[in-house]
């Protein structure tokens, strides 16, 4: 299996030797703007409607998590639901 470097807008290159990870090879990508975040979870509004994901497994974050910031989120599916791997959130 390949490997999947999470690249966003801002992210360096030692961000991206901390979530670049083989056993990422099955991990989604989706960028858009936080329009709710608390504790368990984020919902990103992308330009193809809300999606939501659980932040229970602790993903890897670099910015701070607010509404109304850009973020750039590494996911996989699990039982129906996306499990953040990595949160990347820009001005």
């Amino acid at each position: 299996m390949g490997a999947l470097a999470v690249c966003g807008p801002t992210v360096h290159a030692a961000q991206l030797s901390c979530v670049a990870h083989s056993a990422w090879s099955a991990t989604v990508g989706f960028s858009g703007k936080i329009s709710a975040v608390n504790n368990d979870s984020l919902v990103l509004a992308t330009a193809n409607g809300s999606v939501t994901f659980d932040l229970t497994q602790g993903p890897y974050r670099s910015g701070s998590l607010q509404s109304g910031r850009n973020a750039y989120v590494a996911a996989y599916a699990q039982n129906g639901t996306w499990v953040a791997t990595a949160v990347f959130t820009y001005p």
